[in-house]
């Protein structure tokens, strides 16, 4: 059994009631424990953790003697390494004023902002990575550590393998036909009952939460939407606009039950801001374990739609998971349109080959007709 996490109040709480003599395998997170210190200093707590939690130094003194793992919380950072919960919007975008002169004056006081300044430096034409010392490297892997424990932890109230994934250019346009195609096929599939994922940026990943969002809402709030957003097709046209125009679409038609889905974006392309429609956002600072958290996740299936580099590395990165049933489990792989991937980019043959080999042919999907992906998923 996995141990046991207390990261609220009423968690610890109703453990304490329970007036237990001794502990073990227990995970503390996140709390104020100073004012049950005097009932802790009374329990064995052989092999617990105590992460990021606030205690007196006679407590301190007894989780010393216990040896137990113990990790103050770590101050004057531009984010809690201790998370106990994923992100939301109204959090990464606290102090965002759409209707503002200088919307992107204001996007640059959030503190998805201030994060990614901490961690690259934006002037940068390259971006390079901030130089750190050792405790800001080892903040961020706890972060990061924390983003997978409350995600795992959401993603228990739903079955995995309805969890589906969209990868496709962050590029794409809001105007472009494709990126209508992705938002009617993510509404689709949410109405019919799966959890969509994307990389939770810009682009297909917008469509992809987009789409999520607008599932409960009437066909005909798709084109109002788009031409809500339709004055800033791209974050290329300044963030601060396009989160703007994003929210008037949620302005316009609020947050219902039935349009959740999850954004999985990373502050290494920090230039790049989350989109504003994911109701639950893992955000990663390390993004090669964003990215293999992704693909590990959607056991449900992916569908790759168009995308350079990024999306066909994530080809072969999922490729790779069935080939070799890395999580126990072989994944439909979708292919859309046809021509982009045996003409374009000719990566479908290769997979076809690796997918013989590997027994996973009849998880391999390709098609001209987005309707037809939603016939295909189980």
């Amino acid at each position: 059994m996995p141990p046991l996490e207390v990261d609220s109040e009423s968690s610890l709480q109703n453990l304490l009631d329970g007036h237990p003599p001794s502990l073990s395998e227990v995970v503390f997170q996140g709390l104020n424990l100073a004012p049950h210190s005097a009932r802790l200093q009374n329990i064995e707590l052989t092999g617990c953790i105590f992460l990021g939690c606030q205690v007196d130094t006679v407590l301190a003194g007894h989780l010393t003697s216990q040896g137990c793992l113990f990790l103050p919380p770590i101050k004057n950072k531009a984010y809690d390494p201790f998370r106990v919960a994923l992100y939301d919007v109204d959090e990464l975008y606290c102090g965002f004023t759409p209707d503002s002169a200088d919307s992107e004056a204001t996007y640059r006081s959030t503190p998805d902002y201030r994060i990614y300044q901490s961690f690259r430096d934006p002037h940068d034409p390259e971006g390079q990575l901030r130089l750190v010392l050792v405790d800001e490297t080892l903040a961020r892997r706890i972060h990061d550590n924390s983003i997978s424990d409350a995600l795992d932890e959401f993603l228990a109230v739903f079955p995995h393998r309805s969890l589906l994934a969209i990868m496709g250019g962050h590029a794409v346009a809001r105007h472009d036909p494709l990126f209508r195609e992705i938002v009617e096929l993510a509404r689709s599939l949410r109405r019919k009952g799966h959890l969509l994922a994307s990389g939770g940026g810009p682009g297909l990943m917008e469509a992809t939460n987009l789409g999520s969002y607008l599932a409960p809402y009437p066909d005909d709030a798709l084109p109002e939407a788009l031409q809500l957003m339709a004055d800033v097709p791209t974050f290329r046209s300044g963030c601060g606009p396009w989160l703007a125009s994003a929210f008037r679409v949620r302005q316009r038609f609020p947050f219902r039950a039935g349009g959740e889905s999850v954004g999985i974006p990373t502050w290494f392309y920090g230039h790049e801001p989350p989109n504003v429609f994911a109701s639950h956002i893992a955000k990663y600072f390390e993004n090669s374990l964003r990215e293999e958290g992704l693909l590990a996740l959607a056991q449900g299936g992916i569908v790759f739609a168009p995308g350079g580099a990024g999306t066909i590395q994530e080809i072969f990165q999922d490729a790779c998971q069935n080939y070799y049933t890395t999580y126990k489990v072989k994944s439909p792989m979708i292919f859309y349109p046809r021509h982009y991937w045996t003409e374009t980019f000719p990566v479908y043959p290769v997979m076809e080959k690796l997918a013989h080999k590997g027994q996973f042919t009849h998880l391999l999907h390709i098609c001209d007709d987005v309707a037809s992906i939603a016939d295909f998923l189980p």
